[in-house]
């Protein structure tokens, strides 16, 4: 009889967890929990990463399409500053000028064009040839393109000298190409066609 009772006692004991037991199963369960939780988090941020990617991708493909049309149709108008007849194109670092054909208009005429980058801002601005006082209209009142933009620089290359420069100042010609740097996109060239014309074609204009 007592060595039956022995027997039930022990086979309830083996039946239930220790504290030791217990410990061990909630420190599993801890650190399987720990690693899921790691797991979804390094998940959510590689697709929050990836939907910014392509986000900013977009946006770069739109920006670049936008300053490729444009800076393309450049044309050589030209006009009298400071007693002398020049071609209208100034470029620097930050901001780009130039003139190009109105489109969507019936009768015609040019417009002169300046993109500027300013404060993590791709500003726009834009009016109507001839215009006497073209120098003092140019900068003030501007359009926001788009914004958080860390750098967007420009080069522009003289066919002349075959190099490029930082700064393009007004003179006879307009550059052969621009290059076009865009946060940390790999930069890309846009010919012109009318920078690229033989100095006999130049003359015809």
């Amino acid at each position: 009889m007592k060595k039956n009772e022995g027997r039930r006692q022990k086979a309830e004991g083996s039946a239930g967890f220790t504290l030791l037991e217990l410990m061990i199963a909630l420190t599993i369960l801890t650190m399987v929990i720990m690693i899921i939780g790691n797991g979804f988090r390094l998940g959510m941020n590689a697709w929050e990463k990836g939907e910014n990617e392509t986000l900013w991708t977009q946006r770069f493909r739109v920006l670049s399409g936008l300053l490729s049309q444009q800076i393309k149709s450049a044309y050589p108008y030209k006009m009298e500053l400071d007693e002398e007849k020049v071609v209208v194109f100034e470029g620097k670092a930050d901001s780009i000028m130039f003139v190009t054909e109105l489109t969507g208009s019936s009768y015609g005429g040019f417009k002169w064009v300046r993109y500027s980058h300013k404060d993590k801002t791709l500003l726009f601005k834009e009016g109507l040839l001839p215009d006497k006082e073209l120098t003092g209209k140019i900068s003030g009142n501007e359009e926001i393109v788009d914004t958080d933009i860390e750098e967007i620089k420009f080069a522009f290359y003289s066919s002349e000298e075959g190099e490029w420069k930082d700064s393009w100042e007004y003179g006879k010609k307009l550059p052969g190409a621009v290059r076009v740097k865009i946060s940390y996109f790999e930069p890309f060239l846009i010919n012109i066609p009318m920078g690229l014309a033989k100095e006999e074609e130049m003359s015809a204009i």
